[in-house]
Formats: C-alpha cells, structure tokens, sequence
C-alpha cells in the first residue's frame, strides 16, 4: 500500500468538459452507461414511492449516483446498489430517515428477488454500507451540496419573484423531474437549474414572456444559466423517448413533440455554456489522472484557502527537516 497522503480541494460542481475527462477511466461504454442511468432511476423512483419519500431525496440521490460514477467504474451488476446506498445516504443528508433493513428489503422486493431471506436481506445491508463510504469520497464529504433549498422549491422562490403565473411554475416543476436524470446536476446548482427550466416552460407554454433577468441577483451567471438551458433542451431533442413529461396529463394538451423542442433552440441563438481551458483541463490532476485507490491517507477541504495554507506549512515543514 502506498505511503503516500493526498490532500483534495472540494468540487460540488464540474464541467462538462471536466466530467468527460474524469470519465474517461470509469465508463467503457457511455451507451451502456445511459442506457442503464435510465433504469436505476426509474427503479429509484419505485423505492422512493414505496417508502413515500418526498422529491428531494431522489434530487439528492441522482446528484450522489452521478457523482459515484464520476470517479468509480461503472460496472452494471453493481449499479442498484450504488443507487440504493446514494438513496440511503440521501435519505440521511435531507433529514428524512429511514432504517437500512427497510430500505434493502423494499428494494429487493421492488426487484422482484425471489425467495428474500433475513440473510439475504443482511447481505445487502453490508454492501450498502461498504458502499457508503464510496459515495461520500467522491463528494469530498462535502455536506453543503442538497443541504437546504433544492430545485423545486427554487421555482417556486425564482416563480414568485419574477411573477411568473401558477401555470408556469407548475410546467417547470415537472421539467424539473426529467432534469434529474441528467448530469446536469453535478454541472450545475439547483438555482441555476431553477431558472433554466422556468425559461424553458415560458417557451414551451407561449403565455408569458421570459423576463430580463439580471442573473447576478440569483447568484448565477450567463455561462451556467445557458449551459443548464441548453443541456436541457439537448436532453429532449436526442433522446425524447426517455422523458417524462410529454406522458403527464396536465401537458398532453401542449401535444409536445421533438419539433417542439428543435424550434425552441432554433431562436435561442448559439449554443453557450461553461468553458474550460483545454491546457488547463490535461494539467488539472483531479479530473486528468484514474483515482488512485492504494493512497494510505486522503484528506479533503471545502475551499482554495485551507489549500493554500497546507501548501506553505508543508513547504516550511520539508525545509525544516532538510536543515
């Protein structure tokens, strides 16, 4: 095992860019992977209507699955697992406990296992928690990211402050839902990805027009707001089958279609987002190298200062040693 101690700066959110190269090592066939991401959360889904969880503990579990695989292999006999300890993590994270014998025995009955044992039910227990601990590294247990407000109660927040009608509010609710099975949620927070899809459903419902808004004063900026915008409406365009929303009662009268969608992004302009400096991207070791398990001691901190200064005492300290 290797002696050596690594010290890693928190990063809630990653670019697109970022999430390819860090990808790179950990998903062979990016196929597969969606193909698969598109079950585990329609089985999530299941689990948290069985143990009448609300919506934002499937946000925060969807935010930790995307994370996982991020920096772990994606292997698809192990994928249920992961989504049921991101689940049992979230349930924790957004204060809505539930025990671990009844999480696993649910999701195994939501799986249709045959034949479910106590020693079959301890098993899964195990890997849960093994797993846990995973899921925790790969956010730098970092408690700060679907701690308080989460996305659909920013719509309604961002709805009432631009005075945008009921109507509106309650289209970009059920967009919302869809938004949770993308990768967008480690791009970009939930304010961003309110205000986005409140763009969208103005659009979508042709009754209200999209205000000017100063994205300053909703703690974002241009460059998220497009890059979540955009990510959305490409989610729809390439892979309409996969959504949700054109299957709910209340939008049926839209009669949405993939033209639906292309028109929209035909008047949005060029497509914009978050940028990443190619150079800086292959020298960013975070992103760039396989993490490397066998490290002995890994430690992690919430901002650029805490790095700095553990920097400068290690300097001092390998100066001191030498003299």
């Amino acid at each position: 095992m290797s002696n050596q101690s690594d010290l890693i700066l928190s990063r809630p959110y990653l670019t697109k860019s970022q999430l390819q190269k860090s990808q790179k090592y950990n998903i062979p066939d990016r196929r597969t992977y969606n193909q698969k991401r598109i079950l585990v959360f329609k089985y999530l889904c299941q689990l948290c209507v069985h143990l009448k969880l609300p919506r934002k503990v499937l946000e925060a579990t969807m935010y930790f699955y995307h994370r996982y695989h991020a920096f772990n292999k994606f292997e698809t006999e192990m994928c249920y697992d992961v989504g049921t300890s991101c689940l049992f993590l979230s349930c924790k994270q957004v204060e809505t406990f539930k025990r671990l014998g009844e999480v696993c025995s649910t999701a195994l009955k939501i799986r249709n296992v045959p034949r479910v044992t106590p020693d079959m039910v301890d098993a899964f227990k195990k890997r849960v928690m093994q797993m846990e601990l995973r899921v925790l590294e790969t956010c730098s247990f970092d408690y700060r990211v679907n701690n308080e407000v989460h996305i659909d109660e920013f719509i309604v927040k961002i709805g009432r402050e631009l005075s945008l009608p009921y109507s509106c509010c309650r289209l970009a609710w059920l967009i919302a839902f869809d938004v949770l099975k993308l990768e967008l949620l480690i791009t970009v927070p939930p304010h961003t990805i309110a205000l986005a899809v409140l763009k969208l459903a103005c659009e979508l419902l042709n009754e209200t027009k999209w205000p000017n808004v100063r994205y300053n004063l909703f703690e974002t900026d241009a460059a998220s707001f497009h890059e979540a915008y955009f990510d959305i409406l490409n989610f729809y365009i390439n892979v309409f089958d996969a959504c949700d929303l054109k299957d709910h009662e209340t939008v049926k009268s839209l009669n949405l279609k993939i033209e639906t969608f292309i028109e929209i992004k035909k008047t949005a302009g060029p497509e914009q987002g978050l940028k990443v400096d190619p150079i800086a991207l292959d020298k960013d070791d975070y992103v760039s190298k396989e993490r490397n398990f066998a490290v002995k001691e890994r430690r992690y901190v919430l901002n650029q200062n805490s790095l700095q200064e553990e920097s400068i005492s290690t300097k001092k300290r390998s100066i001191s040693e030498v003299e």
